[in-house]
This record gives C-alpha cells, structure tokens and sequence, in this order.
C-alpha cells in the first residue's frame, strides 16, 4: 500500500483538503454517499475554489486493482 498512499499526517492533510473550510455542509447533512465536489470560499478575504467531500473521491481504485492484480 505504500507504493499507492502516503500515508505522512502532511500528505493526508494536503490529499483531503483539511485545512480548507469544507465542514460546513457535512456538519448540516452527514457525508455518506455525498459526491465530491467544488465549493467557492473566502479565506483571510481571499477568494478559493475548494473541493469538498474529498474523502468520498473513489480517484484511486484502479490504482489499487491494478497493484493487486484484480
């Protein structure tokens, strides 16, 4: 799996998005079954584009299929 997924806490953070302002709505309506998606935000009066959702992303399963062979 290392060969697919950093698993460092920086890549995780950078991967998802963490840092960014994309709770709001899970926090309204939960997230299961959620499509990813974009979202315009301010931060420190700066507009940004943000993905949200970013851990139902489903980006990496043929990676992961073609690594285990399936």
């Amino acid at each position: 799996m290392k060969k697919i997924f950093d698993l460092k806490p920086s890549a995780i953070i950078k991967r998802f998005g963490l840092k960014n302002p994309i709770y709001e709505e899970t926090a309204a309506y939960g997230h299961m079954g959620r499509k990813p998606g974009k979202k315009v935000v301010y931060i420190n009066g700066t507009k940004k584009e943000v993905e949200t959702f970013t851990w139902e992303k489903l980006d990496y399963v043929d990676k992961i299929k073609k690594e285990f062979g399936l």
